[in-house]
């Protein structure tokens, strides 16, 4: 499995800051992933690779929305594939992160609360 790399709901909130202040040049995202062996009594690293979340294209970044909301990847893995701007890019990863979120909250209504309403009764004081 892919580890958790950063939170959804953060990078949302970061690319709208980006968005209200047009301030795309001066923030980047990187990663790096380094491979390691074990050699006697030290580590030797094998591989390195260098990822930047806005080359990634926002369409193929998994939200684990069980693990906290977070972004999972392996950076070896990660697509390096987008050639629009940052702002594109920061416009085109909140259309697919409100999108994803549309799609939990509806699932998580049919499932845990859709099969129950029809046992609960309410009170005066839920109504309103």
């Amino acid at each position: 499995m892919a580890p958790n790399i950063i939170s959804a709901y953060k990078l949302a909130k970061t690319c709208v800051l980006m968005i209200d202040n047009n301030e795309f040049d001066n923030i980047s995202i990187d990663y790096i992933e380094v491979n390691w062996k074990e050699k006697g009594n030290s580590l030797t690293a094998t591989k390195a690779f260098h990822g930047n979340l806005f080359k990634a294209n926002p369409e193929t970044l998994y939200i684990n929305w069980a693990a906290a909301m977070q972004i999972q990847f392996h950076v070896c893995e990660l697509n390096q594939s987008w050639n629009g701007t940052r702002e594109e890019w920061t416009r085109h990863y909140l259309n697919i992160f409100v999108k994803s979120a549309k799609m939990r909250c509806k699932k998580m209504h049919d499932t845990y609360i859709k099969p129950f309403l029809r046992y609960i009764r309410y009170s005066a004081l839920d109504k309103g």
